[in-house]
């Protein structure tokens, strides 16, 4: 009974999400948008416009939205995000019951429809200075971070027994993630590697848990994500996470 009810607890924020990402695509999406691009369409809708409907979670900076789980993008490399937002459509990430805001992106992700708009729009993304300030309420306040939506998860909450510690986590950093990530965390794209430093902490110790467990880096068609499975894995508990992602907190970079 408690898994049917979970279930319908997706299934319900799902149609949910749906009728906000309709409501917004009324709002924002410009006359130029009325133009259908097929699949295979060398032509796609611009980068910037379609970023108007991103910020909605993601911040309208690309800062990221701490009360939807929206990571920051701001100058995420062009290549890594059009990889992720095919792994969306394509359904290789995003479909885990457990992963619910990789279910409210594997919708999103929809509105980018051909491979033209996937990389207008992960072009406009790199272009974004990184580091803009959390949004703000009317009151001047940072906004919140309360879930406007139920989470029954243990990836809603992550706990550690100890303080995490950046000393033992640059000794886990060398032997495990340098190697494709690069001593400063700038990441290889030859190698398929992201750059980590301009990442959240909470969203990287997620996400290290979700390829740790399975959550992603499972379906077969993830090739790179299937790798990064298999290094998380040497990250035998969530303090281990704890520290390796406070040490890439504290790289700083020129």
């Amino acid at each position: 009974m408690l898994v049917i009810n979970w279930l319908d607890d997706v299934i319900v924020k799902s149609i949910v999400i749906r009728k906000i990402l309709m409501f917004l695509c009324l709002v924002f999406v410009p006359s130029a948008w009325a133009q259908q691009y097929p699949v295979g369409s060398d032509e796609g809708i611009d980068g910037e416009e379609l970023f108007a409907v991103c910020g909605f979670c993601h911040g309208m900076q690309g800062q990221g939205g701490p009360a939807l789980d929206a990571p920051p993008l701001a100058g995420m490399e062009a290549w890594y995000v059009e990889r992720q937002l095919r792994a969306f459509n394509g359904g290789f990430r995003g479909m885990h019951p457990d992963d619910v805001p990789g279910l409210q992106m594997s919708i999103a992700s929809g509105m980018a429809r051909n491979n033209a708009t996937i990389r207008n729009v992960a072009r406009h993304i790199e272009s974004l200075p990184p580091g803009a300030l959390p949004e703000l309420t009317s009151g001047g306040e940072v906004a919140g971070t309360a879930r406007p939506f139920i989470w029954r998860s243990k990836y809603a909450s992550l706990e550690h027994p100890q303080p995490a510690d950046a000393t033992r986590g640059k000794e886990l950093f060398q032997g495990t993630c340098v190697a494709c990530h690069g001593a400063d965390g700038q990441g290889n794209e030859m190698l398929g590697a992201p750059k980590l430093t301009d990442q959240t902490a909470r969203y990287m110790r997620r996400q290290l848990q979700y390829f740790k467990d399975g959550v992603r880096g499972s379906n077969p068609g993830d090739t790179y994500g299937s790798q990064m499975a298999a290094f998380a894995k040497v990250l035998t508990d969530e303090q281990a996470i704890a520290d390796v992602v406070a040490y890439i907190d504290s790289i700083e970079v020129d």
